[in-house]
């Protein structure tokens, strides 16, 4: 049985390849296994906090993006370099939506994700 960190990387990978293919339906299915993933790592003593920071430098951008958004509550600096990183290089849906993540996060919108 693979590891609720090997899921939710497995998901965001596959969440980025829908959204850039344009399959909402693909990234809909994704996000809730993401999200599923996400949940049993919030039940770690830390949150995930130690899981989630390991994807900070996958290869994946999506993964890093999904990480580093899932961070925010928690480690809110290197989540907050990462996300500026993959944005600075506007190539795609996935880094305008860590651009996004960015914007949200500073207006105070983004402050429920723990």
């Amino acid at each position: 049985m693979r590891s609720p960190l090997d899921r939710y990387a497995t998901a965001a990978i596959e969440h980025g390849r829908c959204t850039i293919q344009g399959s909402s339906c693909g990234a809909n299915i994704a996000h809730a296994r993401i999200m599923k993933a996400l949940h049993e790592l919030r039940t770690e003593p830390d949150h995930g906090k130690k899981a989630l920071s390991e994807l900070l430098d996958h290869p994946d951008e999506s993964v890093k993006v999904w990480a580093a958004t899932h961070l925010l509550p928690l480690s809110e600096k290197p989540a907050c370099l990462v996300l500026e990183r993959v944005a600075s290089v506007p190539a795609n849906l996935v880094q305008f939506g860590a651009k996004m993540v960015l914007k949200e996060w500073s207006a105070g919108w983004l402050r429920s994700l723990l």
